[in-house]
């Protein structure tokens, strides 16, 4: 059923996430779940409508922390990823039955900037990714292990090559059909997960 294989994902959208946003979703796809991500649906909806129905429709949320941080001098810090997390939290905390077993990732550059800034949070799976995507994937990869499933996953560096694998396929299929390098570069995250759950079909068949 969806709710099981669901994985929220809060996250930034900036051009320097990306590096690290799109490994992110190949391994969630790649681990058999479907990332929800407020991106993916109609922007006639409000943004928190979404963001709210993603968080009560998984089970899984990874919420990442680390551009949440002022990004520049004299600029204030980025506070939506640390609201979503609170109303996943609040979500596990005081919903149904069923939402009580909803289980949280926190990934951050530093594994103990936010429990500095932040104590109540002392207690959450907190992991830091060192923004290196590679380690993401295995911190993502370890977490789902950890949390009760009886999955035997594929180890991360297996799934990281793959994901290059994938990136290169890709991006020279959509370059023979007319992309240029700009939309390849730019594709919208719909796009990037459908190609990622069809290219890991073929890949795994």
């Amino acid at each position: 059923m969806p709710f099981e294989t669901n994985i929220f994902i809060n996250c930034p959208f900036d051009d320097d996430y990306r590096t690290l946003l799109r490994p992110l979703l190949f391994s969630v796809v790649y681990f058999g779940f479907d990332p929800k991500i407020s991106q993916t649906q109609s922007s006639s909806v409000i943004r928190i409508k979404q963001i709210i129905g993603h968080i009560k429709e998984s089970k899984f949320s990874i919420h990442d922390l680390s551009r949440s941080k002022p990004m520049n001098r004299n600029e204030l810090p980025r506070f939506n990823m640390p609201y979503e997390l609170g109303l996943d939290i609040g979500c596990a905390e005081f919903g149904t039955k069923k939402l009580k077993e909803k289980r949280i990732l926190i990934l951050e550059t530093d594994r103990y900037h936010y429990q500095k800034v932040l104590s109540d949070i002392a207690g959450q799976d907190i992991e830091n990714h060192d923004n290196d995507p590679a380690t993401s994937i295995k911190k993502v990869r370890n977490w789902l292990s950890a949390v009760g499933s009886t999955q035997t996953y594929p180890g991360g560096n297996a799934v990281w090559i793959a994901y290059n694998q994938f990136f290169s396929d890709i991006t020279d299929t959509l370059s023979s059909n007319g992309f240029t390098d700009d939309e390849i570069e730019n594709m919208p995250v719909s796009d990037f997960i459908k190609f990622s759950k069809d290219w890991i079909v073929t890949f795994k068949s």
